[in-house]
């Protein structure tokens, strides 16, 4: 099985000392329909968290909160039922959001990610499991945290991974000996597989 935060949904009517009550505190507060950690938020004082539903709600208003999970952020690229070496990412920022993403250079990205082989090898499956669990298919990207016990929480599902200089994809690929070229087209294979397959089971 797996180990995720525990969560709820989040509107403007929601009381924040019932939400505390429930999920502990602190908190971190997204956006359901936003990427690159757009509209996030950590929450440590009771009195912010409507401030945080007001950054996160955007155009539709889909917003959930959930507990804060402390410890080293891991992710697991995935492309056509293989899994890429794992990532450590370390931010000088409160979490890897959108500017620690894109914008700064103090971001640091560990791979190999220091994990023995028998743990990385674990994580991998881990990440492969959930990939099939939530019928995720192509390619894409499972991000973990890892708490001061050693234990892993599955956090996100990435299925549109970025692609920019920056992005973890890329790295994980290049570390694995696949350049950033035969990446795209391993990518693209993926989806013109998809094609086929739904393509033969309609007929």
């Amino acid at each position: 099985g797996f180990s995720t935060p525990d969560f709820m949904r989040l509107t403007e009517a929601s009381d924040p000392e019932a939400v505390e009550q429930a999920l502990g505190m602190p908190l971190i507060v997204k956006p359901v329909s936003e990427g690159s950690s757009i509209g996030m938020a950590k929450v440590d004082r009771l009195d912010g968290l409507m401030d945080a539903w007001a950054g996160a709600a955007g155009s539709d208003g889909e917003v959930f909160v959930e507990q804060w999970i402390e410890g080293e952020e891991y992710t697991v690229a995935i492309i056509d039922g293989q899994a890429l070496p794992a990532i450590r990412l370390e931010t000088p920022h409160i979490f890897y959001d959108y500017s620690a993403k894109y914008e700064s250079n103090n971001t640091s990205y560990y791979c190999p990610c220091g994990l023995s082989p028998v743990e990385e090898g674990a994580l991998q499956k881990l990440a492969l499991a959930a990939f099939h669990v939530l019928d995720a298919s192509g390619w894409g990207r499972v991000d973990f945290m890892r708490d001061a016990s050693g234990k892993f929480w599955l956090i996100e599902l990435n299925t549109v991974p970025g692609m920019t200089g920056h992005s973890l994809v890329p790295k994980a690929a290049a570390a694995a000996g696949i350049d950033f070229p035969s990446l795209a087209w391993k990518i693209l294979a993926t989806s013109f597989h998809e094609v086929r397959s739904h393509g033969a089971a309609a007929a």
